[in-house]
């Protein structure tokens, strides 16, 4: 790797980072899953896998090594590579909405996996802790649907003409743009 390649992944994590922590004062709007979508489509793949593996990395460094932490290390760097090869094949912001909608709306209970498991609950406390983790996903997966709708666009654009112009940073989908 190159110093533009590490300083590119570096300010990419720094501010996904940056977006988590603000959007984890404010319940319910979190714009970490449309981010971790718009690196996927809009830079190759290893820039945002690396990206996003790095954030992933910070937080487990800030708030320590914990079930959650740990899922956040598997599920964010899989979202990377899954919106990814979907950024090959899908077109449409619309379709890229839907598909963050289902995978911010699972990422919730992906999360909570461990915890529901170690938990040992019987099939009435499992519905309820899911139905409660449901009314946090909803919202966040609208605002990943919203924000896929509105923000990815001109992001997209505004990526293509900044100052990455080398093309092994970019998704081949961002170079076809018009």
């Amino acid at each position: 790797m190159k110093a533009k390649d590490i300083t590119l992944t570096g300010f990419l994590s720094a501010i996904m980072y940056l977006i988590y922590s603000i959007g984890s004062g404010v319940l319910y709007f979190e714009l970490l899953n449309f981010t971790i979508l718009l690196y996927g489509v809009s830079f190759s793949r290893r820039t945002s896998y690396l990206s996003t593996l790095i954030f992933t990395l910070l937080v487990i460094l800030t708030f320590g090594l914990s079930p959650w932490t740990m899922m956040y290390l598997i599920l964010f760097p899989l979202y990377s590579l899954i919106y990814s090869f979907l950024g090959n094949y899908i077109r449409s912001e619309y379709t890229l909405a839907v598909c963050g909608f289902i995978l911010a709306f699972a990422c919730g209970t992906i999360i909570d996996l461990p915890y529901i498991l170690m938990a040992g609950l019987d099939y009435r406390g499992l519905i309820i802790r899911l139905l409660l983790g449901f009314q946090v996903s909803i919202f966040s997966a609208g605002t990943t649907f919203i924000s896929t709708l509105f923000l990815l666009p001109p992001l997209k654009r505004a990526i293509l003409i900044s100052g990455i112009k080398e093309e092994r940073h970019l998704h081949p989908s961002v170079l076809k743009a018009d």
